[in-house]
């Protein structure tokens, strides 16, 4: 029989370090995400500056801790909502459960512990290949989900060497990225490397200023990548690269010059994208695409799996072979969120009725009549 007890203090998370890191090491394909550094930093950067509770789920069996899910709630329109601990940016969702044939039970065990916390618990970016994922299936009384977006990988069981996936990308690709490199080394000596040493914040603070910048030159929108607190994560997440659960830097160098960044979590078997950018002065040479061709080969390399996260930007296309698709969930944990999820799940269905109705009308040519510019009558002054 496994038990659950929830614990709620900063202490307590500084506690459960050791058994929690030695759960994390019985969990192969883990993500940093799911480990004590993420969740500790994550707290003491984002959470606890705005005001959250936390809630630490631990399950145990025969006094071993074989689960743990790391949440934190907060009022949000008179209704109080719950969400995994962490940046609050794109981690996915799931908790950290030893494998085995009762997985799926303990996971089940950490999601009904969950209900007596608030109204409602937001679970972003659910991963459709993860055991947590059959869950919102089954309680689909209590669940809305949406938000059903691809996350582009490259599976490294599927290519034995880095030349048999290369071939896998178009050759005006290859072609057009071995050009551009030419150039670039005409210009100087040419290095990629992950770095080994603390980042500086002033350099997390130049890579945030990039990113932000590409984001603007293409009209996108992005509601944390500017938050100061998501920009401390980050700096606190990279300040000792030999701390387990870190952040690695990658950069390329033109000479001394850094022309190309990106932050990746890299674990036991995945590297996972977080940002990347590059220095706009380089556009020509798309020095972003060669740091992410120097970063595909150190991974396929190590014989890791590379997850580009969530999004069907075009440049992940020309380099990704296969998708997992992510969505969101949000859970009515009683009978007033159950009530919000069902309002969501109304509107959702109206909006698909009118999309219906609307192509209907179209295909039996009952849209409204269009009059011609040239026919139409001024408006009477």
């Amino acid at each position: 029989m496994a038990d659950v007890t929830v614990l709620g203090t900063t202490a307590d998370l500084a506690d459960l370090r050791e058994e929690w890191e030695g759960l994390v090491s019985r969990c192969p394909g883990h993500r940093l995400s799911q480990g004590y550094r993420w969740s500790s930093v994550a707290w003491q950067t984002v959470a606890e500056p705005r005001g959250r509770g936390l809630h630490i789920l631990t399950l145990r069996s025969a006094g071993r801790l074989v689960g743990i899910w790391a949440l934190t709630s907060h009022l949000d329109k008179g209704l109080r909502l719950v969400r995994q601990l962490g940046a609050e940016s794109s981690e996915y969702t799931e908790p950290l459960v030893e494998p085995g044939p009762l997985q799926g039970k303990w996971m089940e065990r950490l999601w009904k512990a969950a209900r007596p916390l608030g109204d409602l618990l937001f679970m972003p970016h659910v991963r459709s290949d993860s055991p947590f994922a059959r869950l919102p299936e089954e309680n689909g009384f209590r669940c809305f989900v949406d938000n059903k977006l691809n996350a582009p990988q490259i599976l490294s069981a599927a290519y034995p060497d880095w030349q048999t996936y290369l071939v896998t990308v178009s050759n005006s690709h290859r072609s057009s990225l071995r050009r551009k490199r030419r150039r670039l080394c005409d210009l100087g000596e040419v290095t990629f490397r992950r770095e080994v040493t603390s980042v500086d914040p002033a350099t997390i603070d130049a890579i945030l200023a990039l990113k932000q910048g590409w984001i603007t030159r293409r009209g996108y929108d992005n509601d944390w990548l500017t938050l100061r607190d998501y920009r401390d994560f980050l700096c606190a997440m990279t300040s000792d690269p030999h701390d387990p659960g870190s952040l690695s830097l990658f950069v390329l160098r033109l000479g001394d010059k850094p022309v190309a960044f990106q932050i990746n979590a890299v674990g036991e078997r995945h590297v996972e994208f977080l940002i990347g950018c590059h220095d706009p002065a380089w556009d020509r040479y798309s020095t972003g695409e060669l740091l992410m061709q120097d970063c595909l080969h150190w991974t396929l390399q190590r014989g890791l799996d590379y997850d580009f996260r969530i999004g069907d930007e075009p440049y992940k296309a020309s380099w990704a072979r296969h998708d997992c698709l992510t969505f969101n969930c949000l859970v009515g944990l009683n009978w007033r969120g159950i009530a919000v999820v069902w309002m969501r799940k109304i509107a959702q269905s109206l909006r698909k009725l009118r999309f219906r109705l609307g192509k209907i009308r179209r295909s039996l040519g009952l849209g409204r009549e269009h009059t011609p510019l040239r026919d139409r009558k001024p408006l009477d002054r």
